[in-house]
């Protein structure tokens, strides 16, 4: 997977997701989808079901942890995510929401321009990290997506 990211002070997070996702780029999403900082997790998901990709909810895996890591807000089961798949995901902490895209080795690929330009932590790490400064970061979705081209 290629990082790509948002342009400065936009929130165009789910496009850069979707675009690493689905191995295209981030200015080929920007001219299929208008204002893209104005939609919703289930636009995108949408969006690449659309285009030939399945996508799967990881909290209906079987065995998915429902224990709690994190103070009663986060799954352990989304700490654990299986390898070999790409996930799309989206936190959200201090009043806003932040998509990210995870690849086949379970690592964060952030599209936001202060994150680092190489993927180099877990989810586990990168929610840690951020519950550093944001207490209340809950993962609001996050889910499985395959390609169905094979």
């Amino acid at each position: 997977m290629r990082m790509m990211k948002q342009s400065p002070g936009s929130n165009e997070c789910g496009a850069c997701v979707v675009a690493m996702l689905t191995d295209r780029t981030r200015d080929e999403i920007l001219r299929d989808v208008p204002k893209p900082e104005t939609k919703a997790d289930c636009f995108w998901l949408q969006y690449m079901q659309d285009r030939g990709f399945t996508i799967e909810d990881v909290r209906d895996d079987p065995g998915f942890d429902r224990t709690f890591a994190i103070a009663g807000r986060i799954f352990n089961g989304h700490f654990h995510l299986p390898r070999r798949h790409r996930y799309y995901c989206t936190l959200h902490a201090g009043g806003r929401t932040h998509a990210i895209a995870i690849d086949e080795e379970g690592l964060v690929f952030d599209p936001s321009t202060s994150a680092p330009d190489k993927a180099s932590c877990t989810l586990e790490e990168y929610v840690r990290h951020n519950h550093k400064t944001f207490p209340d970061i809950v993962i609001s979705c996050c889910y499985r997506v395959r390609s169905d081209r094979g």
